[in-house]
């Protein structure tokens, strides 16, 4: 139970059920609101002392010292130096004046702060809280906040905040929250009970709870219990509203429609008209009931002459049918063949995988040829050395050395056959073990380029601007394509990028090959370091560009990335090691169709 007052100023006993629970929970717990000229703002910082001394947040004033109601004036030691007001959050400076909280921050915020006491210079890191001070002062004994509103409570500082929540005389707003009055805490049930606008009452006629100020607009517009009078004034001058819908039906002087006007009938009258009406035009509405009837017989033989039209069309759908059933047979043959060309190619792969292993051999043996190139290439030397010796000795000297002269040419000239030959063999083996180790047919090209220091001068020079890589494919019968380097940078890149462009060449099956090229190309420079952090691109093919077109000479115009990697970064970082980087050229292939 709780205090209020009746109309005529008695007190009276007010049951704690006719207020919600959520509402008496905000009752016992009400905010800390404090009059407007005392109103809180900020809370306590965590971290200050006083936090954990009981103090509420919500009791502190926004700016300066407290401005509350002192029993007895404060000493001035209490008073801030500033604001002049009781200390707030007390600071102490070096020089030992007292400073509220904020006042201290509002003076540290200007440049080159000043005490404002002794006009010496103020440190943020040579200021501290004045624990002491600040108890003192929280042990004051003040006035209510209330006072003005009747309360006549002594309590000290730091009792304020507990005092408030439960203060009959502390300003509150309806704990209704739709309501924006505010009153004292002890006229609370008395604004609950016959003041307060957003109140809950009962509709008197369906017994429904709603806030009072929507009471009467529910009555008049939702209410089904609530009586209505006929829009038809018939005799039933009052009725529920719910049961008006149906009331309608059988109104007398309901204006209705005879139920023959979907057959033609215009009639329009009162309910009670309508009885005669019917008996009055029974045959005219037979009338119209038959030639409705007529007519849909009509619309049915029309149906049913379609519908044989369209059976008679049926046989050749049915052939057409066959026809895509024999079309899709020959497409699962075409399919079938196309695993087996499949397979065949994987053969034909591993058959290259293998002459890939006889050409390392090979390789080897050319290595050994090498070796004995370089020891016929000494002995020619020598050769040579001895003779000149003989020619120079053999003006003076006898027959014998005349004939020994003679068969050391002769011998001189084998060799040099040999060695021709031999350098004859070693280029073609090059030549042919190049093609072969660095042929791809998986649309993937890893361009090794070597002596970079060297090509990058000659690129800067304009001796040789842009460098183009070995040919690769997608397949063996795909399209056959290179990529293309401008070390020194072109177009926008020029001077200070690496450009990079990818290139698609004439090839031998392009006949049989779908134009234009199609498919995505990914671009990346190798990163040699451990992090293998590449650097990479990649586009899709412009149908509408010449770049991607049937090439008509040996190769397309080169499409790429003028700005594809800084030069500074290339040079750098781990992308160069042993004057060589790597290029990656990636073409997808996964939804190329087979020519």
């Amino acid at each position: 139970m709780s205090v209020g007052r009746s109309a005529d100023g008695r007190e009276v006993q007010v049951p704690v059920q006719q207020v919600p629970p959520s509402l008496a929970t905000s009752l016992s717990v009400a905010p800390l609101i404090a009059p407007l000229s005392h109103r809180p703002a900020n809370p306590w910082p965590p971290s200050d002392p006083a936090a954990s001394q009981g103090v509420t947040a919500g009791f502190l004033p926004l700016h300066g010292g407290f401005r509350d109601h002192f029993v007895e004036t404060p000493e001035a030691k209490y008073r801030c130096e500033d604001c002049g007001l009781v200390l707030c959050q007390p600071r102490q400076t070096e020089c030992g004046h007292r400073f509220c909280q904020s006042c201290i921050n509002g003076i540290l915020s200007h440049p080159n702060p000043v005490c404002p006491a002794d006009m010496e210079p103020l440190f943020k890191d040579k200021i501290f809280r004045d624990v002491c001070c600040h108890r003192e002062i929280m042990a004051l004994k003040v006035y209510c906040r209330s006072e003005a509103s009747g309360c006549q409570e002594q309590m000290s500082l730091h009792q304020i905040s507990d005092h408030l929540n439960v203060c009959p005389f502390f300003e509150v707003p309806c704990p209704l929250g739709k309501c924006k009055e505010r009153m004292m805490r002890k006229e609370i049930p008395d604004h609950l009970s016959w003041k307060c606008k957003h109140r809950e009452s009962t509709c008197e006629f369906c017994m429904t709870k709603m806030p009072l100020n929507d009471l009467q607009k529910h009555k008049e517009t939702v209410c089904p219990a609530f009586p209505v009078s006929c829009p038809n004034h018939c005799s039933f001058s009052s009725l529920p509203r719910s049961e008006l819908s149906n009331h309608q039906h059988d109104c007398p002087k309901a204006q209705v429609s005879c139920q023959f006007h979907c057959y033609g009938c215009t009639f329009k009258g009162l309910n009670q008209d309508m009885r005669q009406h019917e008996s009055t035009f029974a045959a005219e509405h037979l009338k119209m009931m038959a030639n409705r009837n007529s007519l849909i017989e009509n619309k049915v033989e029309d149906v049913k002459s379609e519908l044989l039209e369209r059976y008679k069309v049926l046989p050749a759908l049915s052939s057409r049918l066959s026809e895509l059933e024999n079309q899709n047979n020959e497409l699962r043959e075409k399919n079938r063949q196309m695993e087996q060309k499949l397979a065949a190619m994987q053969k034909l792969m591993s058959s290259h995988s293998e002459k890939l292993l006889e050409v390392e051999l090979e390789l080897r043996s050319l290595r050994l040829l090498r070796d004995e190139v370089e020891n016929l290439r000494g002995t020619m030397e020598n050769v040579r050395t001895r003779l000149n010796t003989l020619e120079q000795g053999g003006r003076s000297g006898t027959g014998s050395t005349t004939h020994t002269l003679a068969s050391l040419e002769t011998q001189l000239n084998r060799h040099d056959e040999m060695l021709s030959v031999h350098e004859i063999r070693l280029a073609d083996m090059d030549l042919r073990f190049q093609v072969l180790e660095t042929a791809s047919y998986n649309g993937t090209l890893i361009w090794k380029i070597r002596d970079y220091k060297r090509r990058k001068q000659e690129a800067v020079a304009a001796k040789t601007l842009s460098l183009y890589s070995q040919p690769f494919y997608t397949g063996y019968f795909g399209y056959k394509m290179c990529a293309r380097v401008y070390l020194n940078g072109d177009g926008m890149g020029k001077g200070t990028h690496l450009s990079l462009f990818f290139v698609v060449m004439k090839g031998e099956y392009d006949a049989l090959l779908p134009w234009p090229f199609k498919q995505k190309v990914t671009l990346m420079l190798m990163d040699q370091g451990p992090s293998r952090k590449h650097l990479g691109d990649a586009f899709k093919p412009d149908p509408n560009s010449s770049s991607f077109k049937r090439p008509a000479a040996e190769m397309n115009i080169a499409s790429g990335c003028p700005l594809f990697v800084s030069q500074s970064l290339l040079e750098t970082g781990t992308y160069i090691k042993d004057d060589t980087i790597f290029i990656k050229v990636t073409v997808d292939t996964s939804d190329l169709p087979d020519p």
